[in-house]
């Protein structure tokens, strides 16, 4: 029914389309902010890796890997109160969006899973995410995905969770 494959800058206009589909169905709106165009270039592109779940030509479901430089403000691991955590190599569960849709199919457990072992192959040991407390969806995905909740944290303008997970 799904395939899956790596999305590129070229897959741009999908993304932004993705994002504001699922945007508009949410109930709270401070769950997910809109990114801007600059950003999903960045992460289309090395050294992140981005995966998409098609249906037929449509992008339904999207998820970032991304890789930050140490002490960029969003290499998550940092805020991590265990200074042991803090020096593994790591990378962010950054987003992960399915389209209304594509719901109800597992694509959030699936997506997470692929960049798990994505990022295992580039020598990660570390995954982070933040997610909003109040988003459960977000929340008992990263549970289910084996994350851990560190703390809650002033992130991207709201609170959030800081999840954590070695891989």
């Amino acid at each position: 029914m799904f395939t899956f494959s790596a999305l590129t800058v070229d897959d741009c206009s999908k993304v932004l389309a993705l994002e504001e589909a699922v945007i508009l169905t949410l109930e709270n709106h401070d769950f997910l902010r809109h990114n801007t165009p600059e950003m999903w270039q960045r992460c289309l592109q090395p050294p992140h890796a981005a995966l998409g779940a098609w249906e037929g030509q449509r992008l339904v479901a999207l998820a970032v890997l991304y890789c930050p430089e140490p002490g960029e403000p969003d290499h998550l691991a940092q805020y991590l109160p265990d200074p042991a955590l803090r020096q593994l190599p790591s990378a962010n569960y950054k987003i992960c969006m399915v389209h209304p849709d594509g719901r109800g199919h597992g694509l959030q457990q699936l997506l997470g899973q692929k960049l798990e072992v994505e990022a295992k192959q580039r020598g990660c040991r570390l995954l982070c995410a933040t997610a909003a407390p109040q988003n459960l969806a977000s929340t008992h995905s990263l549970e289910k995905l084996g994350y851990k909740l560190s703390h809650t944290m002033e992130k991207y303008g709201a609170l959030r969770g800081l999840y954590w997970k070695r891989v």
